[in-house]
């Protein structure tokens, strides 16, 4: 029997094109533009294709089939069918079983790697001790996808920390996912660099407007290993991020001798002195620059 088109099988109802992924290997994505995994982390240049579900039944079969004893965190990716077409890709329902051509059909997505654009949603699949917990593809529980997505990407965080740790960086990492679902990854280069400011919150922030073409990342969420700085956290006032989400804390920092807390403590305390002196001066052209700047028709409010 040969494969049909979706085309051809408009009488089995709307398609939802679904793949599982390592989360890892959804990050590397979103950093290239493209995705190129088939099956359980095997290249779609190896499988022929890239295999996906039409639905929960047939996302469950699988994970319970290929991905049952796995651990590390796993996405559920819906593809978009008209932005899978446009980038010269072609879906095909075939048998799961190619020995068996009457077994159950499922989408295989031909023509090469995935661009990133074509996916339309990403959710993680949610696991409980025993296992996939009942609504570990579509469920209704928001709170567990939404700690399960923090946990993704702080473990993202955490690795991308202690890779610049191995190398000439500090132990911090983080990203900034934007309100799109894009991935904008940083990493401390505070010597590599001679900067101090380059604190790994910082660079993916700058990593994200840089991206993005914008200075405003509302409704972006920034994830660091550590638990940000004033400095960062006044970087990502400024961006306008929505939340941020850390795991290490400022006191797990400065058992490892950086002095992260001192800086709280600095804005928290009304004798400033013993750190660095906060001298306020002020002279009568201290607010020319602001008359210019509203003087200004041609200004961008930020």
């Amino acid at each position: 029997m040969s494969p049909r088109r979706l085309s051809d099988c408009c009488q089995t109802g709307t398609m939802v094109i679904q793949h599982i992924a390592f989360g890892q290997d959804w990050h590397h994505a979103q950093r290239t533009g493209t995705y190129d995994r088939s099956t359980r982390g095997a290249s779609i240049e190896e499988v022929g294709f890239l295999h996906a579900s039409d639905g929960p039944e047939q996302v469950s079969a699988v994970l319970e089939r290929f991905y049952a004893d796995v651990r590390e965190p796993l996405v559920l990716l819906t593809l978009d069918e008209p932005a899978l077409a446009a980038a010269g890709l072609s879906v095909v329902r075939e048998p799961g079983d190619p020995a068996d051509p009457d077994s159950e059909r499922f989408p295989h997505v031909y023509g090469g790697p995935l661009p990133v654009a074509a996916v339309s949603r990403v959710e993680p699949v949610v696991r409980s001790e025993g296992g996939l917990a009942p609504d570990a593809v579509g469920g209704s529980d928001d709170a567990a996808v939404a700690a399960d997505v923090d946990a993704l990407h702080l473990s993202r965080a955490i690795t991308l920390a202690g890779a610049n740790a191995a190398t000439d960086g500090g132990p911090f990492g983080a990203l900034v996912v934007t309100a799109d679902g894009r991935t904008f990854e940083g990493a401390n280069r505070v010597t590599a660099t001679n900067d101090p400011t380059a604190h790994a919150e910082v660079t993916a922030i700058r990593a994200a407007c840089s991206g993005m073409d914008t200075f405003d990342l509302t409704g972006a969420v920034m994830y660091a290993s550590c638990e940000p700085c004033p400095m960062c956290l006044g970087a990502a006032l400024w961006a306008r991020v929505d939340r941020v989400v850390y795991a290490a804390d400022r006191r797990d920092a400065a058992a490892a001798g950086f002095d992260d807390a001192a800086f709280y403590d600095y804005l928290e305390s009304p004798d400033r002195d013993g750190l660095m002196p906060l001298v306020h001066r002020a002279i009568p052209e201290a607010s020319a620059p602001f008359e210019a700047w509203r003087a200004n028709a041609d200004r961008t409010e930020y």
